[in-house]
């Protein structure tokens, strides 16, 4: 249906509910209202107050819209939240805010017989509907607005059944531009320049449709169409524009939202040494252990334990809790006796296999390969412990530091590989403390370490990255182990509804979501976990992936306190285009947020959250609602509720991944 259609049909219909019928032989302080030139009959009589605006009742006039009503009655305000917009009005209060901005009534809200009367051209104007007074008939004519730009009309008496002459302008239709907003917070003004009065603001990320541009002295000036119809015009260097077709049609939410069949599903190890049992169980047999980064196919699940195979082909469990779950649509789940077959690439022997000091001497290094995937094999006389790693970049290298020796009289060898992403390991006593190994990479990669049950041998694992595979990571906000039994359930609402339920259940209908738009998920938790938060923002950059989204629910000891606001955080030293990437996501999210939820806008902001300092690639903490709120407590349980936040959440995901 057309746009001016459906606000025809709107209008009509919260006409309709208005009330009771006032005909045209009733008193001189009736008001009489009509829709594009059709009378319309009402049961609760509208009213012209002192300042000559006509005064309809707020509830029947935004459930006929649509609209979403709350009322704060300590503050005395009502919002109004439709289209994008938010209209909060204070009872006998000039000032009204407009999505947070400042905006002069000529009259005021008033609370009259019980009910909350607002004025009709107000409110009307600002969700995109034309209004005039016509004093003679003492009548509120409402005009639904002018057809846009390449649709059809079809209103009545319009010259839908008109055939366009052959050649005339009206045989194509415009390509409209779209401008994305780049400024944090970009004034919209009345012309072109900043000598114009300011008519409101918008926030990053936010999509104006661009009907004509002006050059001024001091660049050129857009005029746009923005949320709730109004036109205004915006400096043209704070946009970047783009044809409608490359922002629109490519951006929706298609899929099933439910998990796709066959999913992949994987353990990304997140503690150092985590113990590899031969049952589901604390109490069950030790048979290996694997460390931080180590990526294991899930093959079973049982109480939070999962069952997983081993780089060598066996199967083993892991408690779940130690592990992010990684989701992949399309890889199929592995079958359960397949394995691993490595080859022997190049080898290296020690001639001393004892070293004087503390330090465990290492003994021999083997490079193996398997279908593009290096095994390298670090081995010690004693015990050696996991190294430390980091990588480096022109040439693109993984370094890997042993707290080890290889003897006095042995010399720096170097192995070839050949294979995957490694060209060969470099290998030397970096100082008396430490054994420096460097691969050198000829593609990226990324890589896991397993320890031996006797804990003299470790195993790298180096695998090419696959550059095509978009990786998301959605952290469910609290849910850790506490030392005192339980997990943390973070906020509780007035009725006892506690933040990590809701969490988790809007988390995994975003990775539902994003799964099904054809990306890889990957959780920080399922469920409890004994992650801590720089773990959880460490599953980012181990894992190679694109953006970290960080889910929670806002608290106050102020119940009245509402909202949604998106954080993030760029620590000191980020390069400009870092904080930009940052402050972009956070603000793509957010938009979306508002437009769906419609509540009240929070913005985004920065701050210094430890999932957030911690994660190296963008991301963003979301506070979806005030779980504080008895109001806003009761959406948050709402499922309805839940699934519009995450179906937000996912195109805010996916708008960023487009612009980028």
């Amino acid at each position: 249906m057309k746009i001016w259609r459906i606000i025809c049909l709107i209008t009509l219909v919260f006409i309709s509910v208005l009330g009771t019928s006032i005909s045209t032989g009733q008193a001189s302080g009736q008001v009489n209202i009509t829709v594009d030139g059709k009378e319309i009959a009402v049961d609760v009589a509208p009213y012209i107050d002192e300042n000559a605006r006509t005064m309809v009742p707020v509830r029947f006039v935004s459930e006929a819209l649509g609209c979403v009503v709350s009322w704060n009655a300590g503050e005395q305000r009502v919002r109004i939240s439709h289209t994008g917009s938010a209209v909060d009005l204070h009872i006998g209060e000039k000032t009204a805010h407009i999505n947070g901005v400042e905006k002069e009534m000529d009259t005021t809200a008033v609370l009259k017989a019980g009910r909350t009367m607002v004025p009709l051209r107000f409110l009307a104007e600002t969700f995109g509907l034309n209004v005039n007074w016509k004093e003679e008939q003492r009548t509120v004519a409402i005009k639904s607005p002018a057809t846009l730009p390449g649709e059809e009309s079809s209103a009545p008496g319009s010259d839908e059944d008109k055939q366009s002459a052959p050649g005339s302008d009206e045989d194509e239709l415009p390509n409209l531009q779209i401008g994305i907003v780049t400024g944090n917070l970009v004034n919209i003004r009345s012309g072109p320049g900043t000598d114009n009065a300011r008519l409101t603001q918008v926030a990053m990320g936010t999509r104006l449709t661009i009907l004509e541009e002006e050059p001024a002295e001091d660049g050129v000036w857009l005029q746009v169409e923005i949320p709730g119809g109004d036109k205004g015009w915006i400096a043209g260097w704070l946009v970047e524009i783009q044809n409608q077709a490359s922002t629109t049609e490519d951006i929706n939410l298609d899929g099933d939202y439910a998990m796709p069949a066959e999913t992949a599903r994987s353990a990304l190890v997140m503690k150092e040494s985590v113990n590899v049992r031969s049952a589901p169980g604390v109490e069950s047999p030790v048979i290996s252990k694997v460390s931080s980064g180590q990526q294991l196919d899930i093959i079973g699940e049982e109480d939070n334990w999962f069952a997983v195979k081993l780089p060598d082909g066996r199967s083993g469990w892991i408690a779940g809790w130690l592990a992010a779950v990684k989701y992949d649509a399309d890889k199929k789940e592995t079958p359960a006796d397949s394995s691993r077959v490595a080859g022997l690439i190049s080898r290296w022997s020690s001639g001393a296999q004892t070293v004087e000091g503390d330090l465990p001497a290492l003994t021999g290094i083997e490079v193996e390969g398997s279908d593009g995937v290096v095994f390298l094999k670090v081995s010690a006389a004693s015990y050696l412990a996991m190294p430390s790693s980091f990588r480096l970049d022109n040439p693109s290298r993984i370094v890997f530091d042993f707290p080890a020796c290889l003897g006095e009289e042995e010399s720096s060898p170097t192995l070839q590989a050949d294979h995957g992403p490694v060209s060969s390991f470099r290998v030397g006593q970096f100082d008396e403390q430490t054994v420096r190994i460097v691969a050198d990479l000829q593609s990226q990669a990324s890589y896991a370490l397993t320890r031996s049950s006797d804990g003299r041998t470790i195993t790298i694992q180096i695998k090419s990255v696959n550059l095509s595979e978009q990786i998301i990571v959605i952290d469910p906000g609290h849910g850790a182990l506490q030392t005192w039994g339980g997990s943390d359930p973070g906020a509780i609402g007035p009725t006892g509804l506690r933040e990590r339920d809701v969490v988790r259940s809007i988390s995994l209908q975003v990775g539902n979501i994003l799964l099904n738009e054809g990306l890889t998920v990957i959780y920080t938790c399922e469920g409890d976990t004994g992650l801590t938060l720089e773990e959880r923002a460490a599953v980012a950059s181990i894992s190679g992936a694109e953006l970290l989204v960080s889910i929670h629910n806002n608290a106050s000891t102020d119940r009245s306190l509402s909202g949604t606001m998106t954080f993030y955080y760029a620590p000191p030293g980020t390069q400009e285009k870092q904080v930009s990437e940052r402050k972009t996501l956070a603000s793509f999210i957010q938009t979306e947020l508002v437009n769906r939820l419609q509540r009240d806008n929070k913005g985004i902001r920065e701050e210094n959250f430890a999932v957030l300092r911690n994660c190296p690639i963008p991301a963003v903490l979301v506070e979806v609602a005030f779980i504080s709120n008895p109001e806003e407590e009761k959406l948050l349980a709402d499922q309805a509720f839940q699934r519009r936040a995450a179906e937000a959440i996912a195109l805010g995901i996916k708008r960023y991944l487009a612009a980028h």
